[in-house]
């Protein structure tokens, strides 16, 4: 059992836990049709992955129970969207980094979990496995990195927001995070838990393909934030969550900037 640090639970419960046997074999199957019948979705993560779909909203398929799932094993969550990724020998994968560029839409955003569901096993190098890290450094690093990237979210918004040096890590620091990852192994159906303010990554699969089913949790009682939810909207960035926010929290800010 990998150790987990103390001071995580304060910043984010959750972060690098595993859960197994989340998805039944059969939810599985069911699922990897649904995904496999639909086609390449138009994202930028298209143009990294074998097949990726951004948002296909399968977890609110009944038959998939995928939603009831998710709360008898956090309650204190709800699903806001979720993620198909394929990966091959070909594609590159991203290199360690948060995912707070395309939804940094909460008030918290260290406050949003990922469930990461390998649709196969992935539990020895060259899988397909994804890699997090846990130590404090690194996550002081990350949340340097959150704060960088919403400065520059609120300029897409206000422009009179004066200009901040951009974010960039140097060698040593792309050492360390290596140096200090979690690679856990899993078999289809488990879930990685971690939160997307932090360092993760994809690692490389050697043959064949791996299937990632990936959900974006958030506290039912979160908070979003009207500037950044708007700054997304204008980036183009995740427009189905960002609309769909906009109009339960903030409609006024949806209709003036139509």
């Amino acid at each position: 059992m990998h150790f987990r640090p103390d001071f995580l639970q304060n910043i984010s419960p959750h972060h690098g836990e595993v859960v197994r046997e989340v998805l039944s074999e059969e939810t599985r199957k069911k699922l990897a049709a649904r995904l496999d019948a639909m086609p390449n979705g138009q994202t930028w993560y298209a143009d990294i992955y074998n097949k990726a779909i951004y948002g296909p909203q399968v977890f609110r398929d009944k038959d998939l129970n995928i939603t009831e799932t998710i709360e008898k094993l956090l309650p204190e969550y709800r699903i806001l969207a979720d993620l198909y990724l394929e990966k091959t020998p070909v594609d590159q994968g991203f290199p360690f980094h948060t995912d707070f560029d395309s939804i940094g839409f909460m008030e918290r955003p260290e406050e949003m979990l990922t469930v990461w569901i390998p649709l196969m096993p992935v539990n020895e190098a060259g899988s397909g496995q994804l890699s997090i890290v846990m130590e404090e450094g690194a996550v002081r690093l990350s949340l340097i990195r959150e704060a960088n990237q919403l400065h520059s979210l609120l300029r897409v918004v206000d422009p009179s927001v004066p200009p901040h040096p951009p974010f960039q890590m140097t060698e040593q620091e792309y050492a360390y995070l290596e140096r200090t990852k979690f690679t856990p192994s899993l078999d289809a159906g488990d879930a990685l838990l971690f939160c997307n303010a932090f360092f993760h990554k994809s690692e490389d699969i050697r043959e064949g393909s791996r299937a990632a089913y990936i959900l974006r949790l958030v506290p039912k009682d979160a908070k979003f934030s009207r500037a950044r939810l708007l700054g997304l909207k204008k980036l183009g960035q995740n427009l189905a969550v960002v609309n769909e926010l906009l109009e339960q929290h903030y409609p006024d800010a949806l209709e003036s900037s139509d």
